[in-house]
């Protein structure tokens, strides 16, 4: 029998709240759809934060720029978080060993 075992901060981290700026548009569309007008930028990858909370990161490898969405379906609203130039690229290391957590989360008591 195995239990699932979750990873949990470094000893010597700290939670910090940190505010910053973001720029917020009801929907996903309106969002995505300015940076593609203006950046022309396409969706490179997404992942699921938690039920109703996703994660989208846009990209434009033409002019080395990146940015990153957060979505909110449950308050229906959309987030410019982050934006940035000279993105740098690195490969997982060979021969590196598999996790030693289980990195699949229950949200609400939900399986995955």
């Amino acid at each position: 029998m195995t239990a699932a075992v979750f990873a949990g901060p470094p000893k010597d981290a700290e939670r910090v709240m940190r505010p910053y700026p973001s720029i917020c548009t009801p929907t996903l569309e309106s969002l995505v759809g300015a940076l593609t007008e203006d950046y022309a930028v396409h969706v490179s990858i997404t992942f699921e934060e938690s039920p109703s909370s996703y994660i989208m990161i846009v990209e434009n490898p033409d002019t080395n720029s990146m940015a990153i969405v957060h979505i909110d379906t449950e308050n229906e609203r959309a987030c410019l978080v982050f934006s940035g130039i000279k993105v740098l690229r690195y490969d997982r290391p060979e021969g590196m060993k598999p996790p030693k957590v289980d990195i699949y989360q229950s949200f609400s008591g939900e399986d995955t």
